[in-house]
């Protein structure tokens, strides 16, 4: 039906280990793509979610990332229409396909320009985005939603290297935060000093928990991006359920 909205690679499923992390400029796919074009690839009800936002540019971002969710994810499943997707949501509001017959678990998240997807196979899967602008509040919010060793360490960072560095370890630490915080499923009933993360400047930093019981840190398995300079990417995998060497494929998505 829309043959000039597919992705430019062709999924041929997704293994147990395999995981998919696509990112995308909203002004890249508007210059070549009308957003009339990708608001048909939406269900009734999303269509109807677009008549509620005011400003254009929450409306382009949200048809944008669901008609993007929605052929990524239709190319996985294969015979699948993007339209005919639909998803239901936990009680702190976490999506999930309502197709009885896949094992498929997504992610999404928005900052500014940029729109990242992250998708799996029956591992919980959670992905943040952040634009890494300047925060005159950085250290305030810190000490209210991040672990002490945390704010020790961007403390440390401002004073051995400088703002620069330490407003790139907050929002590392930040996208890693909300990463779990979504792929636990759990929602803000997860309060943000009950977890830390050790080896913070490393590639794949360790979680660890601090009163709270629930969750092991070895089931876990982070991973920290950077793109154009400017975004903070994170991804969070709950890794109690894989089968043999998790393989994370990082690519710009394109129509």
């Amino acid at each position: 039906m829309f043959s000039d909205l597919s992705l430019s690679t062709t999924a041929n499923g997704l293994g147990f280990n395999e995981v998919i992390l696509k990112y995308l400029s909203i002004k890249q796919v508007l210059s070549s793509h009308t957003i009339s074009s990708l608001r048909e690839l939406l269900s009734d009800e999303e269509r109807y979610r677009v008549t509620t936002l005011r400003s254009e540019s929450r409306r382009d971002s949200f048809i944008v990332s669901r008609a993007a969710l929605r052929l990524m994810l239709s190319s996985l499943m294969k015979e699948t229409n993007p339209e005919a997707i639909s998803f239901s949501f936990n009680a702190n509001g976490k999506p999930a396909l309502n197709h009885v017959s896949s094992l498929l678990q997504f992610n999404l998240s928005h900052s500014h320009d940029y729109i990242v997807i992250a998708i799996s196979r029956n591992l919980p899967i959670g992905v943040d985005i952040e634009l890494m602008k300047a925060r005159l509040t950085m250290r305030k919010i810190a000490e209210n939603y991040f672990h002490r060793c945390e704010q020790k360490a961007i403390d440390y960072a401002l004073k051995a290297e400088g703002n620069s560095a330490a407003l790139r370890l907050f929002y590392k630490i930040w996208t890693l935060k909300e990463a779990f915080i979504k792929a636990d499923g759990k929602g803000m009933a997860i309060p943000g000093d009950c977890f830390y993360f050790n080896n913070i400047c490393q590639f794949d930093p360790l979680i660890a928990f601090d009163g709270y019981a629930s969750d092991e840190p070895q089931n876990w398995h982070f991973e920290h991006h950077i793109i154009d300079d400017l975004y903070s990417i994170a991804l969070a995998l709950d890794t109690s359920h894989s089968k043999g060497k998790l393989i994370v494929s990082k690519e710009r998505f394109t129509f």
